[in-house]
This record gives C-alpha cells, sequence and structure tokens, in this order.
C-alpha cells in the first residue's frame, strides 16, 4: 500500500538570503538589518519613486546606477532590465560551479531554488551568491516590489496576505497569524493551494520561496 506525506520546504527570498546584514535590500523581503521582522503598518518609502531614490544613493554599481535612473523617469524597471541583472548573477554562479534551478513566475521574477548541499556548503554557497548578486539584489529587491507589493509594505508577511486578499484567495479576516498557521501546519487547514500560480505570486512578493510535494512512503 501507498501512502504520502506532505513535505514543505521554505527558504527565503533570494535577496533577503545573500544579503540580508543590507538594511535598503532586506526591508523589501519583510527583515530590518538585523535580521529581524519588520513590524506591520510599516511602509518602505512614500513612493515607488522614493524607494528608488533611497536605492540609488550611495549606488556604485554601474548597471545599478543606470536601472535606477531610468526606472526614476520611466517609472518602473522593465523586465529586459530586471532579465540582464539575472543573466549576470546566472553566469557568476555557474562559473562558481554552481547550478541553481530557475521558474519564471507571471509576475516576471525568476524564482532561484538553491541546489542541494551541506549545512558546512551552504554558508559557502551564501558568500559567493552574495559576491554574484551585486546587479541582482538591489535590481530584484525594486522589481518585485514594483510587482507584487503596491503599498510598499515592509513586513514580508503581511505583503503576502495583502496579496492574498487582493486576489481573493483568503477571506478578509485573514491575517498574519493565520499565514504563520498555515506555515507551521504545513497548510492541513489552509483554505487555498499552496501550488496554485496566485498563491505562488503572492509568497514570492513577500520574499519566500515555498515548496509543498508529496513524498511518497
Amino acid at each position: 500500500m501507498r501512502t504520502t506525506t506532505a513535505s514543505t520546504r521554505i527558504v527565503t527570498g533570494m535577496v533577503a538570503l545573500v544579503l540580508a546584514g543590507s538594511a535598503l535590500v532586506a526591508c523589501t523581503s519583510g527583515v530590518d538589518g538585523e535580521g529581524q521582522a519588520a513590524p506591520e503598518g510599516e511602509r518602505l518609502a512614500g513612493s515607488f519613486e522614493e524607494l528608488l531614490e533611497q536605492y540609488l544613493e550611495g549606488e556604485e554599481n554601474p548597471y545599478v546606477i543606470d536601472v535606477l535612473t531610468s526606472a526614476i523617469d520611466t517609472g518602473g524597471i522593465t523586465q529586459a532590465q530586471y532579465d540582464e541583472a539575472h543573466r549576470m548573477y546566472t553566469e557568476c554562479m555557474v562559473n562558481a560551479g554552481y547550478e541553481e534551478e530557475h521558474k519564471r513566475l507571471a509576475s516576471g521574477i525568476i524564482q532561484i531554488t538553491p541546489p542541494e548541499m551541506s549545512a558546512e556548503e551552504a554558508q559557502k554557497y551564501i558568500d559567493t551568491a552574495g559576491e554574484c548578486a551585486d546587479e541582482l539584489a538591489p535590481i530584484e529587491a525594486l522589481y518585485r516590489a514594483q510587482q507584487g507589493n503596491p503599498d510598499l509594505l515592509s513586513n514580508g508577511e503581511e505583503i503576502v496576505v495583502a496579496c492574498f486578499k487582493r486576489n481573493q484567495v483568503v477571506e478578509a479576516t485573514y491575517t498574519t497569524t493565520d499565514l504563520a498557521e498555515d506555515l507551521e501546519n504545513r497548510f492541513e487547514e489552509a483554505e487555498y493551494d499552496p501550488n496554485d500560480a496566485t498563491v505562488q505570486e503572492c509568497f514570492s512578493a513577500g520574499g519566500y520561496a515555498v515548496a509543498f510535494e508529496e513524498e511518497e512512503q
């Protein structure tokens, strides 16, 4: 007889994973400069243009400067600009010996799944990803906010819940506490399918990658 058990694999978004120590980058994934969750209700900026200007201040990478300057003029980062930053990152990681899995979501964000590795290897991977993400980290953070966080919320769980509600995935009474319980309980009592495309988009908007798989035993 075959039985199955549900397993949930949850990793933070690439930006938070590789640059959690950066206040500007990490804030778009719902954490502050010390890795703590941002308080609910806080905003990243008063407008997306203001957020772009915050990122541009002190930026030294020529490609990022060009993209952000253009985005301030035009109102947003283009898919092509994001894709080029991702290409630079991927090329660097491949040259370093890492083959990641990439999946493009409907929002245009490319979801990155790291290769399987030991705990010891994970730190080296994180360090390498940080070194390779000079172009991608700030651009992905901003593009993610542009595509899936119209209210410019700081808290990642709050971003997910707001997205759920915009897309009528959950009832209006659903809260971040309910989301935390769904994650902890591996969606056993969730009112939505964690693998649904819209749900996956909302997780991505909040800086999470959630893989939910049925395993044979």
